[in-house]
């Protein structure tokens, strides 16, 4: 798995023997009831041996194991299969301002191992660095790929711009690779958070995910897959001005009436509030008559953005995610509100609703570091 991974030997199958082993791989991670040889040539329409090729591949490679024997149909047993969620992992660097969270994730979607290391001082590239090797070395034959998630403009495995960081065009990915040598993909908060959203999503289902922390962005998701635009830079939504009345407060971009002046958690909850608070002493600051009112300020201001973004979508719902579902009914209940009061004629109302943070935040991140390589076909998390 670590050869192909680093030499391109799964890219460099013909397209049409790399769709199959695709189409292959996700049958056997999708599919609820026991998968056999004759069950993925039956449902691709290959043939018996070429069926075999491909899962003598995916064995060699170590993405698949032969589980025994399956349920008798008459005649020989097939032997079942299974994805080999244990053998590879990928990890995942999560950075703040003020801490770097680090996690290997298996193929299944569960945790290996996790650590924090906290900064006193600005977020430095070298802390960031140094905290990716240090535990890459420790599990060094069996990383697969690796996914930093860093708030701010993502594109090509470029920090483009992250006002919250203070990095500029860093080139984050190729630092990274050539120091643990395994594929590097950087991705934006909101992305990663919209991955994880749509991890049960059904094929056409269109959601669209609106993070809140110290910034605010947006994605959107078309089944399990990511729309991230000409420019991979969809959804950054934070500095689009929507507040012309009244006074206007100054966005930290210089601009004024910014959507992130209002509706982000600091502007939203005060100075007091970081992305790295938990989710307790972040609704304490929530009930303070000053945050309820900037609370209904930034519902009115939201509101704004999502019946403009739904009207263009017509996605199937909107989550509001980040450290949102902190804020408890009041805020989803005022946003609900204002949402529907002044309907667009002939669109459709789209049900809100608050994020999962029950689900690991490290399961986007790692989806998206195998994107490159195997597309949608792993949706790390079990399915039967």
């Amino acid at each position: 798995m670590r050869r192909f991974a680093r030499t391109g030997q799964f890219d460099g199958q013909t397209t049409i023997r790399r769709e199959n082993l695709l189409r292959s791989l996700s049958l056997i991670a999708r599919e609820p009831a026991p998968v056999t040889r004759a069950v993925i040539a039956r449902n691709t329409g290959l043939t018996s041996a070429t069926a075999s090729s491909l899962v003598a591949e995916l064995i060699e490679l170590g993405l698949v194991t032969e589980t025994g024997p399956a349920e008798s149909t008459g005649g020989k047993r097939a032997t079942r299969l299974e994805i080999e969620r244990g053998a590879y992992l990928m990890l995942v660097a999560v950075v703040r301002t003020r801490a770097v969270d680090t996690a290997l994730v298996d193929l299944a979607g569960r945790i290996v191992t996790s650590r924090r290391l906290d900064v006193s001082g600005s977020m430095e590239i070298a802390t960031v660095v140094d905290a990716v090797r240090e535990l890459a070395q420790e599990y060094e034959s069996r990383v697969l790929a690796a996914c930093v998630q860093v708030p701010g403009v993502t594109a090509g495995g470029v920090v483009v711009d992250s006002v919250q960081l203070g990095w500029h065009d860093v080139p984050l990915a190729g630092l990274l690779e050539a120091e643990i040598g395994v594929p590097i993909s950087v991705v934006n908060d909101v992305d990663a958070e919209a991955l994880t959203e749509a991890v049960d999503a059904g094929d056409g289902v269109i959601r669209l995910v609106v993070h809140l922390g110290e910034g605010v962005g947006a994605a959107v998701t078309n089944g399990g897959t990511l729309m991230s635009g000409a420019t991979g830079r969809a959804g950054e939504i934070g500095h689009v001005r929507v507040i012309f009345e009244g006074a206007r407060t100054t966005c930290r971009c210089g601009l004024s009436g910014c959507l992130e002046s209002a509706t982000s958690m600091s502007a939203m909850l005060g100075d007091s509030y970081t992305d790295e608070l938990d989710e307790h002493d972040t609704s304490l600051l929530a009930t303070t008559p000053e945050a309820r009112d900037r609370m209904g300020f930034g519902a009115r201001a939201l509101s704004r953005a999502l019946r403009i973004i739904s009207a263009l979508l017509d996605p199937q719902e909107i989550v509001i995610a980040g450290a949102a579902p902190a804020l408890g009914p009041h805020f989803l209940g005022s946003l609900r509100d204002e949402y529907e009061m002044y309907p667009a004629k002939g669109t459709a109302l789209v049900p809100i609703r608050y994020g999962r943070p029950e689900r690991s935040r490290y399961l986007g991140p790692a989806r998206f570091a195998l994107a490159p390589i195997f597309g949608d076909a792993l949706p790390l998390a079990e399915v039967r």
